[in-house]
């Protein structure tokens, strides 16, 4: 089946200002790479061939300027929702049959590059959500799976029947957050068209999910396994930590970096 990857990196990266304003933060370095030629590594890891960074006018000649053609760009003219990003690429990944999201603000340490997304891929349902287990008090920052009732709870890949976005804790279907990466059908497209925009005037990959799951649209949630870590760089906190784990991680400079955090920090 074919696969077009679509990265959303249009963002404003408000929380990220100033250093947003002169950089993306997708391009910002996370150890000595930057995010997106991570998240780039990544899905060529896991075998898929087309990508698409879907990105605003402003940072377009920026990610050109860097990466060359051999990648699609498209434009998404107003900061109107993750869904109206994805919509975006319609024309770029024509012909796909499966679209693989992944999220350019969210980068994985993982044992084997690529192993989350190749098991989302991997999926038996036309819907595949990697997912993480959560602290119920930090759920409503997050998108929200409900296991089916036959789903099993051994901790491998498990149906869902339903997604919630940013619930109450004590209204969360589970402690099972989306986390970064989806695998979704061809017809995800002509479910956005469909999907009303939320009180902020925004159009949510959540939403639409929503609709296809409620409509029958068999789903999966893949969950991360020991040793997988997402790391998101959309704020300073977040961002620091990436960058100082994979630093010492580095094959050359992390023994120094971890000897002289352990000598400062006296740990």
């Amino acid at each position: 089946m074919s696969v077009v990857a679509i990265v959303p990196a249009a963002g404003l990266g408000t929380r990220l200002r100033p250093l947003s304003d002169a950089i993306p933060k997708e391009m910002l370095p996370v150890g000595r790479a930057l995010a997106l030629e991570r998240i780039i590594a990544e899905l060529q890891a896991a075998g898929v061939g087309r990508i698409v960074f879907v990105v605003s006018p402003q940072k377009e000649a920026f990610l050109r300027k860097h990466f060359g053609e051999s990648f699609g760009y498209a434009l998404q003219p107003e900061m109107r929702g993750l869904g109206d990003a994805i919509l975006q690429a319609r024309a770029l990944a024509s012909g796909a049959s499966r679209l693989l999201v992944a999220l350019g603000d969210a980068v994985f340490e993982e044992p084997t590059l690529g192993g989350l997304t190749r098991r989302v891929l991997a999926a038996d349902s036309p819907i595949a959500i990697a997912v993480q287990q959560v602290p119920r008090e930090r759920l409503s920052k997050y998108g929200v799976v409900a296991p089916a009732p036959s789903a099993p709870r051994n901790g491998g890949t498990f149906k869902v029947c339903d997604i919630v976005e940013k619930p109450a804790p004590e209204d969360a279907p589970s402690d099972f957050a989306v986390t970064a990466r989806y695998v979704l059908p061809d017809t995800l497209f002509e479910t956005l068209e469909k999907t009303p925009p939320a009180k902020n005037g925004e159009v949510q990959l959540t939403d639409a999910l929503q609709l296809l799951l409620r409509a029958g649209v068999p789903g999966s949630a893949v969950p991360l396994l020991p040793g997988e870590t997402r790391h998101d760089i959309g704020g300073f906190e977040t961002y620091f930590k990436a960058f100082v784990t994979f630093a010492m991680n580095d094959p050359e400079y992390g023994a120094a970096l971890r000897t002289y955090l352990k000598e400062t920090l006296q740990l």
